[in-house]
């Protein structure tokens, strides 16, 4: 092949003597160049397709599964009774038969008589709200036996248990739905410190609905000396302290401090109340 095309290009450009060298030099690097490899060239197409299937299964994986699911995001925890309350609006609110409510009520039990005793005891109580109307509301509230020794000589727990019926954590009685908390719309004291106390069946009732509750929270926020300290609300001179979960909004709990007695440890609690809920399809009979 190189005899044919020197001869071609002999004829077609004569080459003067003094081009020889010049001319031979031309037709080595002419020669001994060699064609660049396709393989690289394919391999480098073959690497971009590849990244781009990388880039495409990684925006497959972080799509939802299903179409119809809907993205989520990390919710900023609340800083405040407002920002919980809007927490309580934009919530969505399963599509399920009852909503059971369970309440863990640990109350402080005394005895004037001497010698003073003080004794925490435990209740538990259950609610099963239907979420369809015209149906039964069901309440359950039981003495566990569980107990804490406060002060003094502890008397049988049979003993105290007799005594005490459990403390009344909200003030309407709903037998069928729909039902209403009553308390729910009588208005605040304007002390602050007296606030919470005239709140507190509201906040805690299984009839007090989430728009209520919201609604509460900010007459509540009005109060300037009313605090927030990551999901604890409180008030200077009020014996009364609600536990609110700043990523969702829910009241979980109340305490309430014992009055000043010099018989009584310092930090006594007179009602220390837990309050955990669910969405259920089923209940107990």
């Amino acid at each position: 092949m190189r005899d044919v095309l020197d001869d071609d290009l002999a004829e077609l450009y004569p080459v003067r003597a003094t081009d020889d060298v010049r001319l031979a030099r031309l037709r080595e690097q002419l020669f001994a160049e060699k064609p660049r490899s396709r393989s690289r060239r394919w391999a480098g197409i073959a690497a971009a397709a590849v990244a781009v299937v990388m880039i495409t299964g990684l925006v497959v994986l972080l799509r939802p599964v299903s179409r119809d699911a809907p993205a989520t995001l990390p919710v900023k925890p609340a800083a405040s009774l407002q920002e919980a309350a809007t927490m309580l609006e934009v919530a969505q609110r399963p599509a399920a038969k009852y909503r059971h409510v369970k309440y863990q009520v640990w109350q402080l039990v005394t005895d004037a008589e001497p010698p003073f005793d003080a004794t925490s005891v435990k209740f538990e109580y259950d609610v099963w709200l239907p979420t369809a109307p015209d149906e039964m509301v069901l309440i359950y509230r039981r003495f566990t036996g569980e107990h804490r020794a406060v002060t003094g000589p502890q008397r049988p727990i049979k003993d105290i248990g007799e005594r005490t019926s459990g403390t009344i954590l909200w003030n309407s009685f709903c037998s069928a739905t729909p039902c209403q908390e009553e308390s729910i719309s009588k208005p605040l004291p304007v002390n602050d410190w007296e606030k919470l106390e005239a709140a507190a069946q509201a906040l805690l009732s299984p009839f007090t609905t989430t728009e209520e509750k919201a609604g509460l929270y900010r007459r509540l926020a009005e109060g300037p000396a009313i605090r927030w300290d990551n999901g604890k609300v409180f008030a200077e001179g009020s014996r009364w302290m609600f536990r609110v979960d700043p990523a969702t909004g829910e009241l979980t709990g109340m305490d309430v401090e014992a009055p000043v007695d010099a018989r009584l440890p310092g930090g006594t609690l007179a009602l220390s109340v837990t309050v955990t809920s669910e969405w259920t399809d089923q209940r107990p009979s």
